[in-house]
């Protein structure tokens, strides 16, 4: 995994947008990424981290806050980030969810989290996937490493393992946890415990059975199961108790079986007894039923007699029923319209006042209750009346308060008005002085950032400075090199000369073609193109030295120019210029801003106070019109008022004389039509009367009480006509029962009673009997199916307590207990071989960084207090051969063993996720604490690193490292957030 380039906006400290090229930064292998405590250096790592993860490490994740204060409201915070993974180039660009402005309207709009994946190709960049949980996948699954796994393999944070290798083994095991799938030997740890906690309960439910099915046994047999049998139920002894309950049983069942033998001989002989006897006893209750029937008949005899006569005289009545109805009709008739006519006279008599009843008298009092009627609409005319009257004088009240209000409000205008006018030359006066404070806000920031530049200028003239001096130096021994090459050149030019003569060729110096005596260099032979190579360098190291004396001139006039620009105040004073100068432009562009809206409001108030001028004339003029109106009404209501108080005369008020007047003519109108029908009623019945004495004479009744006492009701006559021939049947057949010959000789009456109580006893006697044989037969049955379900409960019992006991030697082995001499955990046995390959690996790069003397050194011993073991680490100190807790290194020598175990822990969880290769690893923090011997034996570490193209970021505030580090990339700060240098 390589990361070319990275890229974020609006992120962290960073307001704007911030470009990182590491492939550029990184061309030697080995980055520093330096800037003051703050200034957003481990930022940069966390957008690595949050570009391939989407979160960032540590507690910085937890606020989720990413998103960089400093940044205006418009720019988006993004993370872009160009990276290698198993040869595949990738570009990651990721968004958290953030709020921003609407792109229409006011307010503000949630924007969601968005990821997007791209792969390159031979024809550009191809999308891979534009969902996050898509993305996710496909990048986890490239990478092979979760976040917390990268976070420790690929960033390296010293501090985490400054802590790690002090920490006690319970939290060196909550890292290691992070970092090393022990998940599966976690599920076997809780399945076995799991597994035992079902094994213990299954135990608990086989005894459970067992005793349930002994109290069974107990309960059926009508016994107590014995005490020893609770506590401890062994084979023998439930066994033993089995048989026993059982053969007892039996003994009982063979009892009940002899004794329903023997009660249902007896019953059967009780039940003949009993059935001669109740036939017996029915014939003498037939005999007596018979003569006591006979003797209530004659004693009825004299009733029938009556009622023949009573049916015969019925007869007669009914031929003169018509007119002895009619009759009576007319005399209830007559008697109602006399009542009638008495309680007429009476109500007539409270209200007459002597005067008698007559039509025109009741015509006369109708006639004044309708002129009454008349006058009713006056009535509700004088109510509407006055509530107009008060409902105009509320008007008038309300008119009097709105028109003192007005006025008072028209008296306090002036001292409004005035201060409106005072904002309105006071933001004036700003909006005039406001181009003149830009311009001297402009000045004051254009000289801080002249300041700011010419501190950076120096530092660069400083490295051309000393870069010039280097050229210069290169360059003399460069032009050395040259005069020395050409004088060993021109030394053993002879030496040259001779090695390329050929037999037969002439000399190119005295031109002989015999060569006797060769000459031969007395040291190493220069050649032309040796000499030609020093001299190409000669003229390469002045075209640098040129190209840098011409960079440092450019950056001497550069500082001139920002000098000349910034002053000679110190960079704080020029800020805090600047602030002031900015902090009078706010307050001036706030009035400014203030000038319409001050403007219009006194427009508003002008506007206000002319139409609640208006508003007060219009109420005065209104008051007066209300005046007139209520002052007309008034007068009609009193008018009216007075003319309904003299019709209504002595009575309470004209409803009360309308309702008198109306009762007193229905009075008199009942009393007229009571005296007519009193009068039709007496002649209707004195003819009624007279038809009927003609009828009742030849129908043989003296007179009309004695034929209407004779009627009888409808039906009555036929029922009494039954009741007489009913009477003479009964007497018949009471006579002829008793005449039967069966009845005539009967004996003494059987004691029915005795005989069924001996019947009744005989059949209890068979019943329980009966009952303790089943139960008996019933118990023998079921304590045979249940001496077979315990001969299986105990078969399971001693399963499942096998079962139990293993599992529970297994659960407490991987927990660190039982025959655990080390007391650790499953978990923890794994965690400590990886923790032991660590070490192993660790201690190469430790004893290169410490000399030699270190070695890391696993421990599995307990920890304090008897705590659980095997995650403890330790080192071995070659110079005293003792092996020591780490809590006793030095600052510095902890953190080379931090670093050593940094690097080792990488390396294992690499190899650990399938080999994935690491070409960019970052590390954060620690230097500090190193002197200089110790940091070249780090920097020798780091610089192996960069071994097979890996590139190594040291992240670091210690200023020895920027000239030990000469690629780096710089992050300054200031009040509007962090920025790169340069």
């Amino acid at each position: 995994m390589r990361v070319h380039s990275l890229t974020l906006s609006a992120f962290g400290p960073f307001a704007g947008t911030v470009s990182v090229d590491l492939d550029d930064v990184g061309r030697d292998g080995l980055f520093l990424l330096w800037g003051p405590t703050g200034a957003g250096k481990t930022t940069l790592l966390d957008a690595v981290v949050f570009a391939l993860y989407g979160s960032v490490p540590g507690p910085r994740g937890q606020e989720k806050r990413l998103r960089s204060d400093h940044a205006e409201a418009g720019v988006r915070t993004e993370v872009g980030c160009e990276v290698t993974i198993g040869g595949e180039r990738l570009r990651i660009t990721r968004r958290p969810e953030q709020v921003r402005p609407k792109k229409r309207g006011a307010g503000w709009t949630t924007e969601q989290a968005m990821l997007l994946v791209q792969r390159l190709t031979d024809g550009g960049w191809e999308p891979v996937s534009t969902r996050i949980d898509e993305g996710s996948e496909h990048l986890r699954t490239r990478l092979g490493l979760s976040a917390e796994q990268f976070c420790q393999v690929v960033l390296l944070p010293q501090g985490d393992f400054a802590r790690f290798l002090r920490a006690e083994p319970d939290d060196r095991g909550r890292l290691l946890r992070t970092l090393f799938d022990v998940g599966r030997f976690a599920r076997a740890e809780e399945w076995l415990a799991e597994e035992r906690r079902t094994a213990g309960h299954r135990l608990d439910l086989a005894r459970a059975t067992l005793g349930t099915l002994l109290a069974r046994i107990a309960q059926v047999s009508g016994g107590d199961m014995p005490e020893q049998l609770a506590h401890d139920p062994g084979h023998g002894a439930v066994d033993r108790w089995v048989r026993a309950t059982t053969a007892a049983a039996r003994h009982r069942d063979d009892r009940a079986r002899t004794a329903v033998a023997q009660t249902g001989a007896e019953l059967d002989a009780a039940a003949a007894a009993l059935a001669a006897a109740r036939s017996a006893a029915e014939r003498h209750d037939r005999r007596d039923r018979a003569a006591a029937d006979l003797d209530r008949l004659r004693a009825a005899e004299p009733t029938v007699t009556a009622l023949r006569a009573r049916v015969d005289a019925g007869r007669r009545a009914e031929g003169v029923r018509e007119v002895l109805e009619t009759a009576g009709r007319c005399a209830v008739a007559a008697e109602a319209a006399a009542g009638a006519l008495t309680a007429a006279s009476a109500a007539w008599d409270r209200v007459s006042a002597g005067r008698p009843a007559d039509v025109a008298l009741a015509r006369a009092l109708r006639d004044e209750a309708a002129v009454v009627t008349e006058l009713r609409a006056d009535t509700r005319r004088a109510a509407q009346l006055a509530e107009r009257v008060a409902d105009l004088g509320r008007r008038i009240a309300a008119l009097r308060v709105q028109i003192i209000e007005a006025e008072g409000a028209a008296s306090r205008r002036p001292a409004r008005l005035a201060e409106l006018e005072r904002q309105v030359a006071l933001c004036a006066e700003a909006a005039a002085q406001l181009p003149g404070l830009v311009a001297e806000q402009d000045r004051q920031s254009q000289r801080v950032l002249a300041a700011v530049a010419a501190r950076t200028v120096a530092t660069r003239i400083a490295t051309a400075d000393a870069r010039v001096l280097e050229l210069r130096e290169s360059l003399v021994t460069a032009r050395e090199l040259v005069a020395d090459l050409r004088a060993a050149r021109l030394d053993g030019m002879a030496a040259e000369l001779a090695a390329g003569l050929r037999p037969g060729d002439g000399c190119p110096v005295c031109g002989s073609a015999e060569h006797p005596r060769p000459a031969t260099a007395g040291g190493p032979a220069v050649t032309a193109d040796r000499e030609d190579a020093a001299r190409s360098r000669v003229e390469l190291v002045d075209v640098e030295l040129t190209s840098a004396q011409a960079e440092r001139a450019d950056l001497g006039a550069e500082l001139s120019a920002l000098q000349a620009v910034a002053g000679e105040l110190p960079v704080h004073e020029l800020q805090a210029a600047e602030a002031e100068a900015r902090a009078a432009v706010d307050a001036a562009s706030g009035l400014a801003r203030s000038v319409p809206t001050v403007q219009r409001s006194s427009d508003v108030f002008l506007a206000d106070a002319a139409r609640a001028d208006e508003q007060l004339g219009a109420a005065r003029t209104e008051l007066s019109a209300q005046q007139a109106e209520r002052d007309s009404v008034a007068e009609s209501w009193v008018e009216l008022r007075d003319r309904l108080a003299a019709a209504v005369g002595e009575d309470v008020d004209l409803p009360a004389r309308g309702r008198r007047l109306v009762d007193e003519a229905q009075r008199c109108e009942d009393h007229i039509e009571a005296a007519a029908a009193d009068r039709r009623a007496r002649a209707e019945l004195g003819a009624a009367t007279a038809r009927a004495e003609e009828r009742l004479s030849a129908a043989g009744f003296p007179d009309l009480g004695t034929a209407a006492e004779a009627l009888l009701e409808p039906g009555e006559a036929s029922r009494a006509e039954q009741r007489v021939a009913g009477h003479d049947r009964a007497t018949a057949v009471a006579r002829a029962v008793l005449a039967e010959p069966e009845l005539t000789d009967l004996g003494e009456r059987p004691d029915l009673a005795a005989v069924e109580l001996v019947h009744r006893t005989a059949a209890q006697r068979r019943e329980l009997a009966v009952a303790e044989a089943g139960a008996a037969g019933r118990c023998v049955g079921e304590l045979d199916r249940l001496a077979g379900e315990l001969t299986a409960a105990q078969v399971e019992l001693d399963e499942r307590r096998a079962v139990a006991d293993h599992v529970g030697s297994l659960a407490d082995l991987v927990n660190g207990r039982g025959s655990n001499t080390l007391r650790m955990r499953l978990q923890s046995f794994v965690l400590a071989a990886r923790l032991e390959q660590v070490a192993e690996v660790a201690s190469i790069r430790l004893q290169d960084m410490s000399g030699g003397r270190y070695t890391f050194r696993h421990s599995d011993a307990a920890g304090r207090n008897g705590a659980r073991g095997g995650l403890g680490l330790d080192v071995l100190d070659e110079y005293t051969g003792q092996q020591r807790p780490t809590k006793t290194l030095s600052g510095g020598e902890s953190f080379m063993a931090s670093l050593a175990l940094a690097l080792g822990l990488a390396d294992v969880v690499t190899a650990e996720s399938g080999g994935v290769q690491i070409d960019t690893l970052f590390v954060d923090e620690g230097f500090g604490s190193l002197d200089p011997q110790a940091l070249d034996a780090v920097m020798s570490v780091l610089d192996e690193l960069r071994r097979g193209g890996r590139t190594v970021g040291v992240v670091s505030h210690v200023e020895e490292l920027r000239t030990r580090i000469p690629s780096r990339i710089e992050i300054t700060t200031g009040r509007d957030g962090s920025r790169l240098a340069g």
